[in-house]
């Protein structure tokens, strides 16, 4: 009785319902049957239509269930159930999830007329109140749907802008930008042969693309980030760099595989629109082609009554810098960024001043001491352990050349300023090591050293060294042999020891030395290995304008201790010293039997036996450990108070060639600790 009392309370509409869904699992074709005579008699029904468009899709029939939804839509465009439906499949068409559900709602949609499709995703859009869902559904219209393009382009460009605005997002790198720079831009470009906006809109759209992916290329890795496998690190493998974080987006959507080659893509579309004169291949050309294209435009621009090129010029030679000067940059600390693909290196790259090999009687003047008629452009190489070291040198040398054109006229350096302001330039701390090295090349050490003392403060680690070596290179061009002293050796203390001694039958291969008159800079590894050679060559340069220019004799002694390390490379230097002491008829060093064993080289030279010459010579050398002025006074054997002296002087002889096995290194590095005073006690 009270079964019949509840179905009396039942709709016809509702006992059909129930009716069809009794009979689903036991028997499909009934079930079927009863939802096609629902809506047989009750056509204007949306419940009755959706169940038989549930019913359809369980028994997985795409076409019955795409006519459904299509003929529901038409019908009833404000059901809220049915809008439900609509995004649950177009949320699955913007994702890549492969799972069978997902898989049957898509090819459901995509039995679906094209015309219908297109509404759908356009009112699903109007209806959503979520910029960023909006922005991406309008997207995945225009996507699917060329046509819509040049109608709702625009639009959406605009629209994805008030967004980023009205969310106050701090850093360029948001959802916002990266849908409109990677997605909306390069798609409403390529379709729409004409954009009808003014030209300060499509150069403001370049100023937004170009600031998101230098920002994007050049974040820091995160502090928190898992640390990679040891598999990832190893040397021989591309560095996968941490994934960059962009929140509101999907996994999928955060990571730009070319975000060099997207931007140079982007900036050939606008530059068709700006009508600019440019191969669409440009940025794939060599750098020397690149350059010269560039000065080439510029000096058609600079003739009387040429067109002005200032805004192709700005925006071109900017990018180019910009790709440069990364590309720089990443070689030198390959750890600087979180994107990107350079191999890891074991330490940083370090840019550094050669120093001139004379073996005539004047010492070379500091570059700070020369007119500036001698202060040439210099050659910059890179030394064998630099890998694609001729590249890395192309790109820096490019960087330089384009960041000295957009400084060299008032018009270029204010819109360049400009373009630094609005994309905050002072904040990029990568570019900190690149003004470093241009000081230096361009002999500007004095704002060089400024530019390190800031940056110092600063870095730790692997940069530390980079950062001393560069400021005892700098204060050493100029004069300051003092504080360059004192740096290398501050430098030293800090390297580890090799643990063997250095062969001295080979110089190394790249060399730290140039002859004739013009500057030499040499891009190396920032390592112990490429290091220690680097500063023991400094001291040598510091102590030999010293002991040559002030006949200092204790000079002339550390230079000859110095002179051990990569014996005979020195080999021509160590003859100017013998030449000298020979000159003057004395010698005093008492440290010398301390430090000094080389006995290696035998075939001209040989340290130890040219200095048994040079006794013999009756050169008056004081070098024993005790002064030869005081053992003299200690003496009383009538015999003659220099038989004894001399005496002593063969057996420390002797006893030096028993100590030819021992490391060079290792002895050179305990008399720089040893001898830290005095050495800068001389210098001063």
């Amino acid at each position: 009785m009270a079964s019949a009392v509840v179905m009396d309370n039942v709709s016809d509409e509702e006992w059909l319902v129930m009716r069809s869904r009794a009979c689903i699992k036991s028997d499909p074709f009934a079930a079927k049957a009863w939802m096609i005579t629902a809506r047989t008699l009750f056509p204007g029904n949306f419940t009755i239509q959706f169940e038989s468009y549930t019913l359809e899709k369980v028994g997985k029939n795409i076409k019955e269930a795409a006519k459904l939804l299509e003929e529901m839509f038409q019908a009833f465009p404000q059901e809220t159930k049915l809008w439900a439906e609509v995004q649950c499949i177009l949320e699955v068409l913007q994702t890549d999830s492969a799972d069978n559900k997902n898989s049957f709602l898509t090819e459901i949609f995509a039995a679906v007329s094209t015309h219908v499709q297109c509404q759908m995703l356009l009112c699903v859009a109007e209806k959503i109140i979520d910029k960023l869902e909006q922005c991406r559904l309008m997207l995945l219209a225009m996507r699917k749907f060329p046509n819509l393009v040049s109608e709702h382009g625009l639009k959406l460009i605009e629209s994805l802008l008030n967004a980023e605005r009205h969310a106050q997002v701090q850093s360029p790198v948001n959802c916002y930008r990266k849908i409109l720079v990677c997605d909306v831009l390069p798609l409403v470009l390529q379709r729409c042969k004409h954009v009808e906006v003014s030209t300060k809109h499509v150069c403001k759209w370049l100023l937004k693309s170009v600031e998101f992916y230098v920002s994007y290329v050049t974040q820091p890795p995160s502090q928190d980030a898992t640390p990679m496998s040891p598999d990832i690190l190893s040397p021989t493998k591309k560095s996968l760099k941490r994934a960059v974080s962009i929140a509101g987006l999907q996994d999928k959507d955060k990571q730009i595989h070319d975000p060099w080659g997207s931007l140079f893509t982007l900036m050939s579309l606008l530059g068709q629109h700006l009508k600019w004169d440019m191969e669409i291949d440009f940025f794939s050309k060599s750098r020397d082609y690149q350059w010269q294209y560039i000065l080439s435009l510029y000096n058609r621009s600079s003739q009387p009554g040429a067109d002005n090129h200032l805004k192709q010029i700005l925006y071109v030679a900017t990018i180019l810098f910009l790709e440069c000067l990364y590309s720089y940059v990443s070689n030198v600390d390959s750890d600087m960024f979180a994107t990107g693909g350079v191999a890891s290196l074991p330490a940083p790259l370090v840019l550094i001043e050669t120093f001139k090999l004379e073996v005539d009687q004047e010492t070379e003047q500091p570059v700070a001491k020369k007119s500036r008629s001698e202060m040439t452009i210099p050659d910059v190489h890179a030394a064998p352990c630099v890998p694609r070291g001729q590249e890395v040198v192309q790109n820096f040398l490019t960087a330089l050349k384009c960041y000295e054109l957009l400084h060299s006229s008032q018009d270029l350096q204010r819109e360049f300023i400009n373009l630094g302001q609005n994309w905050r330039m002072v904040t990029w701390t990568w570019m900190s090591l690149f003004q470093t090295d241009m000081y230096m090349y361009q002999g500007a050490f004095q704002e060089a050293v400024a530019n390190l003392q800031n940056y110092v403060m600063g870095s730790k680690g692997r940069l530390q060294i980079r950062s001393a070596i560069q400021l005892a290179c700098c204060f050493f061009c100029l004069g300051n042999y003092s504080k360059a002293c004192e740096l290398v050796l501050d430098v030293m203390s800090t390297l580890p020891e090799n643990g063997a001694s250095v062969d001295t039958t080979e110089p190394k291969k790249e060399s730290l030395t140039r002859e004739g008159s013009g500057r030499q800079l040499l891009l190396t590894m920032c390592s112990e290995s490429e290091i220690l050679p680097y500063c023991i060559q400094l001291l040598l340069s510091c102590f030999k304008e010293k002991a040559y220019t002030k006949m200092d004799d204790e000079a002339l002694g550390n230079l000859i201790v110095l002179l051990q390390f990569n014996w005979p490379k020195q080999e021509a230097v160590f003859t100017e010293v013998v030449q000298k002491i020979q000159n003057q008829g004395t010698f005093t060093y008492n440290l010398f039997f301390n430090y000094v064993i080389n006995i290696l080289f035998v075939i001209s030279h040989n340290i130890l036996e040219e200095f048994s010459f040079l006794k013999f010579q009756e050169v008056n050398l004081d070098i024993l450990p005790i002064s030869t002025k005081v053992l003299s006074q200690q003496r009383t054997m009538t015999r003659g108070v220099n038989k004894g002296v001399k005496q002593d002087f063969k057996q420390m002889m002797a006893k030096q060639v028993g100590r030819c096995e021992e490391s060079v290194e290792k002895l050179i590095r305990e008399f720089l600790n040893e001898e830290r005073e005095g050495l800068l006690k001389i210098l001063h």
